[in-house]
């Protein structure tokens, strides 16, 4: 073989060469792309749009403590029965008062019960004011609550040692009921009981667990 044959054949030889070392290196280069992305699978990488996020941790607080359990914050509004034994005998509404002979809106309920029976606190609150009408409602007792609620307790005696702006608990005894007198005496020794919100008289019926008639 002369020289002018044997130099085509070693250009072959070397492109086949060159083609199997860039074969190589591409191989290579995968394989290291593929290695460094199963061992940083578990990272976050920055890819400019939304950072994944452990949902796990969401609800974490920096205690470690679930913030799912929200601490309920709100007062206790549920009344106690501001007499032992329930005899309701007039409701709120449009009744005749027998003792005044007129029809007009009752705004409480009539618990019917005997002169020195025990009257309750119905709800945590401030003794605001303790008023005596010797002609018309005897003495009333007026307690404030959380949440602009006011209960009232009407031709009633307070009970010894009671002051304005003493505090009461729910279910303490603040008065007892009166004699029967005033413009509501037909009716016979009883308890007026009243709830108002933000100065609004309410039906106490919906406070209190009674069966209406």
């Amino acid at each position: 073989m002369n020289e002018q044959e044997q130099r085509p054949k070693n250009k072959k030889l070397l492109t086949y060469y060159l083609i199997l070392g860039a074969c190589i290196l591409i191989i290579a280069a995968v394989a290291v792309a593929v290695t460094l992305s199963v061992t940083l699978g578990g990272e976050t990488v920055d890819n400019g749009g939304d950072q994944v996020v452990d949902s796990d941790d969401t609800n974490d607080d920096d205690t470690g403590n679930d913030n799912d359990d929200v601490e309920d914050t709100t007062g206790d509004n549920t009344f106690a029965m501001p007499v032992a034994t329930v005899n309701a005998l007039n409701e709120y509404g449009f009744y005749h008062n027998t003792t005044l002979d007129k029809y007009y809106l009752h705004t409480g309920i009539d618990f019917a019960g005997t002169a020195g029976d025990e009257v309750y606190a119905a709800l945590d609150g401030t003794v605001e004011s303790i008023v005596t009408d010797p002609l018309l409602m005897g003495t009333t007792v007026t307690l404030a609550h959380e949440n602009g609620l006011k209960t009232v307790y009407t031709f009633v005696d307070a009970a010894e040692g009671l002051e304005v702006g003493a505090t009461v608990e729910k279910g303490d005894v603040i008065a007892t009921i009166a004699k029967a007198a005033g413009q509501e005496y037909k009716d016979g020794d009883h308890l007026h009981f009243e709830v108002f919100v933000s100065g609004e008289a309410v039906d106490p019926g919906e406070y209190l667990d009674i069966d209406k008639k």
